[in-house]
C-alpha cells in the first residue's frame, strides 16, 4: 500500500483539526499548567500554543487534574470595548483590571452554576439570583464573550443584592449601542458602575459557593487582531490582564479553585513593560519548547493513527523518519533530523515539510517517501516557512520584509557584519549604526540567522542558550535559503 492512501495532509491549525485529540502529544507544559503554580503560557508562533489549548477545551476533568475549562478565544475580540471601562476618577489601570475580572467571574459563575447542575445539586439563593442576573443581562446562561462585552448591563434600573430577592430585575427600554455609550459620558458611568457592582456580588458569590469544584479558565488568540497605532493601548490592556491573573493566582480564597491561563507570544510578553516581568517570567511562566526528539514523537503519533497494522515501521530510532526507504539523506543524516535542521523547532514547520513532501510523492515500489521527494520538498517548505514569518511579524515589526531583502541581497548564505551593516545601508536610508545593531540582534534572537557552535551552524531555536557574537560569522537559516534564492559561499559548509 501506498504511503500516500494511509498517511493524510494534517491541518497545521489545531483550531480545525478535529482529530487532534486522538494523536496530541502531550508536552511537560500540559502537566505544568494543571499540577503547578504556574499560569503563563508563552510560546513563540507555531509552537502548539492553540494545540494546548485546544486539549484543555475538549478535555474534561479526568485528565486535567480534576479542571472543569472554560475557554475564551479572543480571535475577534473587539478590543477597544475595554477602554469603555476606563475611570478618571478610579484611574485607568484599576478599569482594565476591573473589567477583566468582571469577565472572568461572569464565566466563571456562570460554569459553577452549569457544574452544580450537572451534579444535581440544588442552587441556592446566592446562586439563583446570579442565575437570573446572568441570564437577563447577557441572554444566555453561559455567555460568549461577545455577549458580555454587549451585555444590557448599562440599561439596568438598579441593581439590588442577592438579600433582596433575585426576581427583581428591571431594565430600561431600548436597546443601547456601544458606540452610543462611548460617546455618552452619563452612560459610561453607568456602564462602569453597574458592571462594577455586579463584579463586586458576582465575586463574593463565586468564593462562597466554589467548594471543591475546580476552574480553569484558558484564553488564547490574545496577539490576534491588533490594530496599528493601538498598540500601546493593548499593551495596557494585557499588562492589566496579567496583574489580574496574578492576583487571582495568590488569592489564598481561591487557591487551587480558579486559575486563568493565558496563552501569549513570547516576543509580545518581552515587550511589554512592567514592574517584575522578569520575577514573573521566573515564578508562574511556563515556555514551550521542542527539540528534535520531542518533534520526533509528535509526529509519530499521527503516523500511529494512520498507520495500517500490516506496515511495520521500527519505532527505535528517527521513527518518523521510517517513512522514508532510506534511513539516511545528504551528508548521512537521518531523514528527520534533515527536516528539522530546516525548522524552527515548531510542530507547525514540521507538519507543513511533511505535507509538501507528500504533495511530491509519486507511487513507488516501496510505496514510501523517497529522499528525492525530500529534496523537492525543501524547495516548497522554504517558500512557505519565509510567508510564516512575515505573516509571524507584520504587525510587531513592520520592517521583517526589508529585513528579509537584506538578507537576500547579500546573496550568499554565510556572511559577516559589515556585509550585513553595507546591504542595510542600501535598503533603509539614514539608518544609525545602533539600529543596524538591533536589526542583527533581532534576527539573530529569532533564529532567522545563527552562529557556528562547537564546528556547527546553531540558531537559538536548536540551541536556546546560543548568544550573538557580532566578530563571527553568521548564517542566514536554511529554512529561508531557497525562498531568498542564497547559494553557499563556501561548498565545505555542514549543513
Amino acid at each position: 500500500m501506498d504511503i500516500k492512501d494511509w498517511l493524510p495532509e494534517f491541518q497545521v491549525s489545531a483550531e480545525t483539526d478535529r482529530d487532534l485529540q486522538t494523536y496530541f502529544f502531550k508536552l511537560p507544559a500540559i502537566k505544568d499548567i494543571i499540577e503547578s503554580r504556574a499560569w503563563l503560557v508563552l510560546g513563540r508562533k507555531g509552537t502548539g500554543k492553540t494545540a494546548i489549548y485546544e486539549h484543555i477545551r475538549r478535555g474534561n476533568p479526568e485528565n486535567l487534574n480534576g479542571y472543569n475549562s472554560v475557554c475564551l478565544n479572543f480571535s475577534d475580540y473587539p478590543w477597544p470595548a475595554h477602554q469603555l471601562y476606563k475611570d478618571a476618577m478610579a484611574g485607568e489601570l484599576s478599569a482594565y483590571q476591573k473589567s477583566w475580572m468582571y469577565l472572568f467571574y461572569i464565566k466563571a459563575l456562570s460554569k459553577l452554576i452549569e457544574i452544580n447542575k450537572i451534579k444535581g445539586k440544588q442552587l441556592n439563593k446566592d446562586l439563583k439570583w446570579a442565575e437570573k442576573y446572568i441570564t437577563t443581562i447577557f441572554g444566555n446562561p453561559d455567555p460568549t464573550l461577545r455577549e458580555v462585552l454587549f451585555s444590557k448591563v448599562t440599561r439596568l434600573k438598579s441593581i439590588k443584592g442577592p438579600s433582596a430577592g433575585f426576581d427583581d430585575i428591571s431594565l430600561d427600554a431600548g436597546e443601547i449601542s456601544l458606540e452610543e455609550i462611548a460617546e455618552n459620558s452619563q452612560l459610561k458611568q453607568k456602564l462602569r458602575s453597574n458592571a462594577f457592582t455586579l463584579l463586586m456580588h458576582f465575586e463574593k458569590i463565586f468564593k462562597d459557593n466554589i467548594g471543591d469544584s475546580k476552574i480553569i479558565i484558558a484564553l488564547d488568540q490574545l496577539d490576534e487582531n491588533w490594530l496599528e497605532g493601538q498598540i500601546e493601548e493593548y499593551s495596557k490592556v494585557l499588562i492589566n490582564l496579567l496583574n489580574v491573573c496574578r492576583n487571582i493566582s495568590s488569592d489564598e480564597n481561591l487557591s487551587d479553585k480558579l486559575k486563568v491561563v493565558p496563552f501569549l507570544r513570547t516576543d509580545i510578553y518581552h515587550s511589554l513593560k512592567f514592574n517584575d516581568k522578569n520575577k514573573l517570567l521566573q515564578d508562574s511562566a511556563i515556555v514551550i519548547s521542542w527539540d528534535e526528539n520531542s518533534l520526533n514523537d509528535m509526529y509519530y503519533e499521527r503516523i500511529k493513527k494512520y498507520k495500517p497494522n500490516d506496515i511495520i515501521l521500527d519505532e527505535e530510532k528517527d521513527k518518523s523518519g521510517k517513512v522514508f526507504e532510506v534511513s539516511f539523506v545528504r551528508q548521512g543524516t537521518p531523514p528527520f533530523k534533515y527536516i528539522c535542521r530546516r525548522s524552527f523547532f515548531r510542530p507547525r514547520d514540521i507538519i507543513v515539510y511533511f505535507n509538501k513532501i507528500r504533495a511530491c510523492h509519486n507511487k513507488n515500489a516501496t510505496g514510501l517517501y523517497t529522499s528525492s521527494e525530500l529534496y523537492e520538498a525543501d524547495r516548497e517548505a522554504s517558500i512557505s516557512v519565509y510567508n510564516e514569518v512575515i505573516d509571524e511579524w507584520s504587525n510587531q515589526f513592520p520592517v521583517i520584509e526589508n529585513l528579509l531583502t537584506v538578507l537576500q541581497t547579500i546573496q550568499v548564505e554565510t556572511f559577516d557584519y559589515n556585509d550585513f551593516s553595507e546591504k542595510c545601508r542600501d535598503e533603509f536610508s539614514g539608518i544609525t549604526d545602533g539600529t543596524i545593531r538591533y536589526y542583527i540582534n533581532f534576527l539573530f534572537d529569532n533564529s532567522l540567522i545563527g552562529q557556528k557552535k562547537q564546528g556547527r551552524w546553531e540558531y537559538v531555536s536548536s540551541m536556546h542558550n546560543l548568544k550573538i557574537n557580532i566578530q563571527n560569522e553568521f548564517r542566514t537559516h536554511h529554512a529561508l535559503k531557497y525562498r531568498l534564492h542564497l547559494i553557499e559561499s563556501r561548498p565545505s559548509q555542514n549543513i
